[in-house]
């Protein structure tokens, strides 16, 4: 069978494509980023969330704020500015924890802070409410 030089020049495109079509990431069916947030505070019960990202949803009330924060650090928590502002001296620790994945990479945040005030500011005002 003859192929013309236009119609094998096609076929040569075409067989290029889909050997590089499995080198650009797909992204899998689930959400860019999900994490589960934990403020434990050293006496009193701990206050968790659920949040997604792309969509964004879960059980934290600014869901998209977060998510937006999350998007321009990364998915790292320890890399999203503080949020000025005053808190008092009052010391009464918090732990706050957020674990999950961003874009299929593991992400882990822990670390602990003099009261609740501290914790949000420092965390960015939204991951862990105020």
């Amino acid at each position: 069978m003859h192929m013309s030089r236009a119609r094998f020049r096609w076929a040569a495109v075409l067989a290029g494509m889909a050997v590089l079509a499995p080198a650009v990431p797909a992204r899998a069916g689930g959400p860019a980023g999900e994490y589960l947030l934990t403020l434990a505070p050293q006496h009193g019960p701990a206050s968790t969330w659920r949040l997604w990202c792309d969509p964004d949803g879960g059980t934290l009330d600014a869901a998209s704020q977060a998510c937006d924060q999350l998007a321009a650090a990364d998915g790292e928590v320890a890399r999203i500015p503080a949020r000025p502002g005053p808190c008092t001296l009052e010391y009464a620790p918090v732990r706050v924890t957020a674990d999950g994945a961003w874009h299929g990479r593991p992400r882990h945040f822990a670390r602990t802070f003099p009261n609740r005030c501290v914790a949000v500011r420092e965390t960015g005002g939204i991951l862990f409410g105020e």
